[in-house]
């Protein structure tokens, strides 16, 4: 459970942290740029990329550093905590607080016999 309720993050934002905690720390700016072209398609100019970066910082997700004329940016929020808190939200807003009916919807139609045990033997682990 998180302490502080992060803040949100516009669809960009998203685009742009995920990238962040694909690469790992220390990811030079340059970096980013290019990963989220190649993997996004997202040609965002070099001063747009700049202020995401700086509003992610604002917002608590980032830092950043510079080594000569070199910027650097290193997440402070781990992501497994920030889609908790999506997931969490997703399911108090569409779900009226129902993870089953969540996880229901999930796996409507795909779930076959070794999944199901799957999902068995996990149910079990948190009802332990």
């Amino acid at each position: 459970d998180l302490a502080m309720e992060l803040k949100e993050l516009t669809s960009a934002e998203q685009v742009v942290m995920k990238c962040i905690w694909d690469y790992g720390k220390d990811m030079p700016l340059q970096q980013l740029i290019e990963n989220l072209k190649q993997d996004y398609g997202k040609d965002y100019k070099r001063t747009t990329i700049r202020t995401f970066v700086l509003h992610l910082e604002e917002k608590g997700y980032v830092t950043t550093y510079q080594i000569g004329k070199y910027s650097y940016i290193n997440y402070l929020i781990e992501e497994q905590d920030y889609k908790e808190q999506e997931l969490e939200k997703t399911k108090n807003f569409w779900y009226k607080e129902s993870g089953f009916d969540l996880v229901k919807t999930l796996y409507k139609g795909k779930l076959n016999e070794g999944k199901l045990k799957k999902l068995k033997k996990l149910l079990e682990e948190i009802d332990d």
